[in-house]
């Protein structure tokens, strides 16, 4: 897995909130990116690269 947008690979995690989770919800570590990654397509739910 790598981050859509900075391309960084190592911190990737599962975004994880108080009231559960979604195992394709993930979050780059490094530019703060949010994203949904199904089979089909990588959604971007926020973008923090300035």
């Amino acid at each position: 897995m790598k981050c859509p947008l900075c391309n960084n690979r190592l911190g990737i995690e599962i975004d994880m909130h108080s009231d559960g989770y979604a195992d394709n919800l993930l979050e780059c570590t490094v530019c703060g990116t949010i994203w949904l990654e199904t089979p089909a397509e990588v959604i971007l739910l926020n973008n923090k690269v300035a």
